[in-house]
């Protein structure tokens, strides 16, 4: 079964996870993932899903998990994560740099209502090729700000991420500072 496989994946490379979160939503279950930094080695809680990927094979063999790093750790971001895994299964495909709003703010008194599928530098999690073919590719994910979002739309994603970068603004903080 992929969620097997998904989070076989997952423990080979931090172990078991420190708890795991199950939400029904749409039809589908979604598990979300949490591991400590010691057990990542990230420096930052992981909140990772597992049940975006049983959706239609997409374009290219192509599958999808999110995972979302937080210092200090935050357990409110589970509801917001399951439901973003919800959408490769409802809507379709997401590549990084996309983004999906999700209407609501992404917990209670979030400036935030969007996520951000982050370009990466460098991979934390390598693509996890299946015995059809398809493989799982880990997006690491972001919250952002309605502001955010139009700086994105305008100048794109590795623009916005730089700016934060520049601007000394911790993206791994929910607290953060949010333009």
């Amino acid at each position: 079964m992929l969620a097997d496989l998904v989070r076989g994946y997952y423990e080979a490379k931090w172990g078991a996870p420190n708890r795991i979160a199950r939400f029904d939503a749409f039809g589908h279950t979604i598990e979300i993932y949490k591991w400590e930094p010691d057990a990542t080695g990230e420096e930052v809680t992981i909140y990772a899903t597992n049940g975006a990927s049983a959706s239609r094979v997409l374009p290219g063999g192509h599958r999808v998990e999110f995972f979302v790093g937080f210092h200090p750790e935050f357990d409110g971001i589970a509801p917001a994560l399951s439901l973003l895994a919800t959408y490769p299964l409802q809507e379709g495909d997401l590549r990084p740099g996309d983004t999906v709003t999700m209407g609501d703010p992404l917990w209670a008194g979030a400036p935030a209502s969007t996520f951000l599928i982050v370009p990466q530098i460098e991979e934390l999690l390598e693509p996890l090729l299946l015995p059809d073919a398809s493989h799982v590719q880990f997006c690491e994910v972001l919250p952002i700000s309605e502001t955010e979002l139009e700086i994105k739309r305008q100048r794109g994603a590795v623009w916005l991420l730089g700016d934060l970068n520049d601007r000394g603004i911790a993206t791994w903080e929910h607290q953060r500072a949010y333009l």
